[in-house]
């Protein structure tokens, strides 16, 4: 029988440390336990909402669109290339999407094949019983120039101080090709409002630029003792089916190449808490399939739970032990984290491997901090975006306060048969 392994927390242990009674002070464990999918502030209609673009393995000819409704009646996808003339809607071509009902809501997505690269189209979902706006997005373009966010956890304080980041991250920066989230979106897993909340605070930006989501300890419940993915995971996001092709891995685990870069998405849960073995060794193997077969010059790793952390005491060993060997070996250009809540980046002190190592946060909960010995900076107590482009050989990372402000930033600058260069470029 193959030998099971619980992490780092029992049941009672997991719920509070997973935030599930945070904002719930004096409820009873088992009611939470009772209640997996409480909330109700974000009711359903049946006019669409909750649209999110998700990304695909190829955002050149795809586009993932996930929605829900409050009825399970067929709902359709229509699209067409954009057009300045509000004529093009009667030639929009129409697709049914598929349903994916829980509880009294119905979840509807649709994955558009067959669409043209570096292109504008426009797109609606719903039907006659409610239609949402028209929405526009690109798809990416071959090769070329490319741009994206990336975001800490938004967790706590999701509408109130989570919206202000995203916003002004989009506003900077409204050619984005894609937008990183690395873990913890919501505090507990299955509270509908967080998710409600989490779906307002980006509007328009979710169906508008394709989400690359990874999901953190927040996203996962315990309630028999072991980890289990939010209910809602599978049903508010449509991701790229390229994974390891086990249950507890689909949906968290894959990649997408755009434009010259290979992006991949890590569940480091799946690490820290494995319920098997298997899980472990299935997950790195994976890994080392899709970093020795990368045809780009580029790579850049998302995953929640850091290899390097921000405060002693924080150190994550089954994601250092299994996935950083393998980040040294196939030269990863850049990882991206949470879990922290604070701001860390490093690469000169952690020689000779050349991966630069980042660890952020985007929304109000703040965790304290401290000089750690592989980052050249660390700090806390800040709300922060993060803007990359990467064109050719050179990746621009810069880390933005959430009013605006340019804190930090550097250059990674690639050369052939050596580590890449790094230059430090913060503000003085």
């Amino acid at each position: 029988m193959e030998k099971r392994i619980l992490g780092r927390r029992n049941f009672l242990g997991g719920i509070l440390k997973a935030g599930a009674l945070l904002p719930l002070a004096g409820t009873p464990v088992l009611a939470a336990v009772a209640a997996p999918l409480e909330g109700g502030a974000y009711k359903a209609s049946a006019v669409p909402d909750r649209i999110i673009l998700n990304i695909t393995k190829d955002p050149s000819t795809m586009a993932a669109i996930t929605w829900r409704s409050n009825s399970a009646a067929t709902a359709y996808v229509e699209y067409a290339i954009a057009d300045a003339r509000p004529a093009f809607a009667a030639k929009a071509a129409r697709v049914t999407a598929k349903a994916a009902p829980l509880l009294d809501v119905c979840h509807h997505s649709f994955t558009l094949t067959g669409l043209q690269p570096d292109t504008l189209y426009t797109y609606r979902v719903g039907n006659d019983n409610g239609w949402s706006e028209w929405l526009q997005f690109r798809t990416a373009a071959a090769t070329g120039k490319l741009s994206f966010i990336y975001l800490g956890d938004a967790q706590v304080g999701i509408r109130p101080f989570w919206s202000r980041v995203l916003r002004k991250a989009y506003a900077q920066l409204p050619d984005a090709q894609l937008v990183i989230h690395a873990g913890d979106l919501v505090n507990r897993a299955n509270n509908d409002d967080e998710w409600g909340q989490w779906f307002e605070a980006g509007g328009y930006i979710h169906g508008s630029v394709p989400s690359l989501v990874t999901p953190g300890n927040h996203e996962y419940t315990h309630e028999d003792g072991f980890p289990h993915l939010s209910v809602h995971w599978k049903k508010h996001f449509t991701l790229p089916e390229n994974g390891t092709g086990l249950d507890e891995l689909e949906g968290s685990v894959f990649y997408t190449d755009i434009q010259g870069v290979r992006f991949i998405s890590l569940n480091t849960m799946m690490m820290e808490e494995a319920t098997a073995e298997s899980l472990l060794h299935a997950q790195q193997q994976w890994l080392e399939r899709t970093l020795s077969s990368n045809p780009h010059a580029w790579t850049v790793v998302t995953m929640h739970h850091p290899v390097f952390s921000t405060k002693k005491g924080r150190s994550n060993e089954k994601v250092r032990t299994w996935f950083k060997p393998l980040f040294d070996k196939y030269k990863v250009d850049i990882v991206l984290q949470g879990h922290d809540h604070a701001y860390g980046r490093g690469m000169r002190q952690i020689a000779p491997y050349g991966t630069a190592y980042v660890v952020s946060v985007s929304g109000s909960k703040m965790y304290d901090y401290e000089k750690m010995e592989w980052a050249d900076i660390v700090t806390g107590h800040l709300q922060m975006y993060h803007l990359i482009t990467i064109d050719r050989n050179r990746l621009d990372f810069r880390a933005y306060l959430a009013t605006g402000e340019l804190f930090d930033a550097f250059v990674l600058e690639k050369r052939a048969g050596k580590l890449n260069k790094f230059k430090d470029n913060r503000p003085s």
